[in-house]
């Protein structure tokens, strides 16, 4: 009997023990779990990320940075971008002849109502109609603000505003509406392209009007006519067959504000016997939504169009870029 008490207690002992070792295996998932718990603040991070994307975004809508000419000793270089961001809401995409987007018509609106008189507009419009249909597209010269509804826009791929001065959609008009429609066409995956004066609009409203946010910026205030040092920022399709700097006699104007989704793609320091020297922003590039959105100071007259740095390397390959050819 002594000898079957003994080894019932030892049995007993190791159940004892057994019990206790599995007992301890859910301490040991708890730990795991802990650590696992750590997970979703990561995820919760990675949220947060992209709502401030989509705060960006909304910057892009509406809360331009203010970015006054710089002096040639210390530009701005906050924006001079060594590379460009790929893609979404907040950046340029690198990607040129990518069919990333949506399909969209073969048509391009060429609008071209301003309240200024620019002689050569009619030779650019021929221009680009010459240009556009040798890749395929067809287009629509207006001065036409009607044009700028939902409905209006969406018979087109793209739209450029050539040379549209000072108060775009009619003097007294606000372009409150136009510029709403004109951003969901971009959000959509619309191309927006717009040259020298297409920037020069709305001076002296506050807030920043919505036309210009979805362009990307404000030009205006002062200008100058004669011989500029120009040099391309970082790499961009609308620039990459730019040399780092080039010379460009004509007609540039200041940057009053460039917004916070903005990529700077040119800058060009004016010779205009100030010390320092003005140097201003003059050509940049943006995303919004699923559209492109390519801006440049250049192209006041033909012959920048035409030429075969400044237009075959930069203007021409601006319009290319947008509509992701």
């Amino acid at each position: 009997m002594k000898n079957q008490s003994w080894k019932s207690l030892a049995i007993v002992f190791g159940c004892v023990l057994c019990a206790a070792a599995c007992g301890s295996t859910p301490g040991g998932s708890g730990t795991k779990t802990g650590a696992g718990g750590n997970a979703p603040a990561v995820d919760g991070g990675g949220g947060g990320g992209g709502g401030g994307n989509d705060a960006a975004s909304a910057g892009a809508g509406g809360n331009a940075q203010s970015s006054p000419d710089a002096p040639v000793e210390a530009p701005s270089e906050s924006r001079d971008d060594t590379s460009v961001p790929d893609g979404g809401a907040g950046g340029a995409s690198g990607d040129a002849g990518a069919a990333d987007g949506p399909v969209l018509p073969m048509r391009v609106l060429l609008y071209h109502f301003s309240t200024a008189v620019i002689d050569t507009v009619p030779a650019q419009l021929t221009f680009y109609k010459d240009l556009l249909t040798t890749w395929g597209y067809t287009s629509d010269d207006s001065v036409d603000p009607a044009k700028f509804t939902d409905a209006g826009l969406a018979a087109y791929g793209a739209v450029a505003m050539i040379n549209t001065c000072f108060m775009p959609f009619g003097a007294g008009n606000d372009g409150a509406s136009q510029g709403a429609a004109l951003q969901k066409f971009v959000q959509r995956g619309g191309g927006l392209f717009g040259t020298h004066c297409a920037a020069v609009t709305f001076a002296g409203v506050t807030p920043l009007p919505l036309y210009n946010q979805v362009f990307g910026g404000q030009e205006g205030g002062t200008f100058f006519d004669g011989t500029s040092t120009c040099r391309k920022l970082g790499a961009h399709p609308t620039i990459d067959a730019l040399a780092a700097t080039f010379e460009f006699v004509g007609n540039l104007d200041s940057n009053l504000v460039t917004g916070p989704t903005t990529t700077l793609t040119v800058r060009c320091t004016w010779h205009d016997n100030k010390t320092p020297m003005t140097d201003v922003p003059v050509s940049w590039a943006r995303t919004e939504g699923e559209g492109r959105v390519f801006y440049t100071n250049f192209g006041k007259v033909v012959s920048d169009l035409t030429d075969p740095v400044l237009g075959a390397k930069h203007i021409v390959p601006g319009l290319a870029w947008v509509l992701r050819r």
